[in-house]
């Protein structure tokens, strides 16, 4: 029988990829995340292509990170890489008692909290209830947004959007970043102030676009995972003229 989890591991590349979604969304999808985790179900089938695209981005990372905190180890590799808290069975219980809006606006708070340090104002009831016996829960764990250690706690910034896109020349020949991401809707920004030297001497996003037609990171959702191989992906479209 496999072991039951009172808690897992919950990272901010899950919430980057549905904090811009509805509340019901958000709702379904931490519903459908919980109950894989805590009650060993499968995913709940996904209302809609948006909601399925949503499930698709995170759940090669959720089994493997279940199926490490079910055999009591810890998901090194990932706690080093991204910002994390630990995601209690009790959120689950108060999540299950709301409907899906609700349960949407409940995650937004957490993760608001855990991962900016920022309370949400103006939550109606019961969220506002249940998120205060949470907040106290993290502030009682002190999990916040850290990484892993590395001579001591240290805290990973992550690299915004404004700063990435600020570095790209303002011409209109010239793709910026923002326009790449848009063309790129898949792509999650988890680049951090620690990989910053990826972003030296991009001033144009165009060979990257172009690239990933003939490379085979077409379909990688990392940002950083194709910052770290830019040469091989601008270089994809020259190999594949010479066919």
């Amino acid at each position: 029988m496999e072991k039951k989890l009172t808690r897992f591991t919950f990272y901010d590349m899950y919430w980057n990829v549905i904090k811009n979604a509805k509340d019901e969304e958000i709702g379904r999808f931490i519903k459908a995340v919980c109950a894989f985790v805590f009650d060993n179900v499968p995913m709940a089938p996904p209302k809609s292509a948006q909601e399925d695209y949503y499930q698709s981005c995170i759940l090669s990372e959720l089994e493997e990170v279940k199926r490490l905190e079910t055999q009591g180890k810890v998901p090194k590799k990932y706690n080093q890489k991204m910002l994390h808290f630990a995601f209690l069975d009790v959120y689950y219980k108060a999540i299950k008692l709301m409907n899906d809006e609700d349960s949407g606006a409940y995650l937004k708070a957490l993760c608001s909290y855990a991962f900016n340090g920022k309370q949400t104002s103006k939550l109606k009831p019961p969220v506002d209830g249940y998120f205060e016996f949470a907040k106290l829960k993290l502030e009682l764990s002190k999990i916040r947004a850290t990484s892993g250690k590395k001579g001591g706690k240290t805290e990973r910034v992550k690299v915004s959007d404004e700063e990435i896109d600020s570095k790209t020349e303002k011409l209109e020949f010239i793709l910026s970043y923002e326009d790449f991401m848009k063309a790129h809707p898949h792509i999650v920004n988890d680049l951090y102030q620690s990989n910053k030297h990826l972003l030296k001497g991009i001033t144009d996003w165009t060979p990257i676009d172009v690239g990933l037609d003939y490379s085979g990171y077409k379909n990688c959702k990392s940002l950083t995972k194709i910052l770290e191989n830019r040469k091989e992906i601008e270089l994809a479209v020259f190999k594949a003229s010479k066919l």
